[in-house]
């Protein structure tokens, strides 16, 4: 019995950490702290599969951010490719995070907004 509730808590735990990462790239910690209270006594299949389900809500939403992102940056790459302005650098001055090839983006709304931005600027 003690071997089952530590391999369910496991699961908690791997969940809830997945939840911060994906959280913590829409919502940067810095503007909205991201806590997910969990209670030991509680970690029933019900409780797993609410968090489960708040995962696949936010990795949707991560896809979907993460797809607007990729074409306000596809948008920016033309523009400047077309006025001879240095892409990297103005994607760099929006978010360094974007100016990476490999890892995380940044996707909040404020880095959408100012992606937007910069290519109205442009315009």
């Amino acid at each position: 019995m003690r071997k089952k509730k530590v391999e369910r808590w496991d699961q908690f735990v791997d969940v809830i950490e997945q939840i911060k990462k994906v959280a913590s790239e829409i919502r940067p910690a810095d503007i909205v702290p991201f806590r997910i209270p969990v209670d030991q006594s509680d970690l029933s299949l019900r409780k797993l599969e609410e968090l489960t389900k708040e995962l696949q809500s936010l990795q949707k939403e991560k896809s979907d951010r993460l797809k607007q992102v990729m074409e306000h940056l596809n948008t920016l790459h033309s523009l400047c490719e077309v006025l001879g302005v240095d892409f990297k650098q103005t994607v760099n001055e929006v978010h360094p995070s974007l100016g990476e090839a490999d890892g995380s983006k940044n996707l909040s709304n404020c880095t959408i907004e100012s992606l937007a931005s910069a290519a109205s600027r442009l315009c």
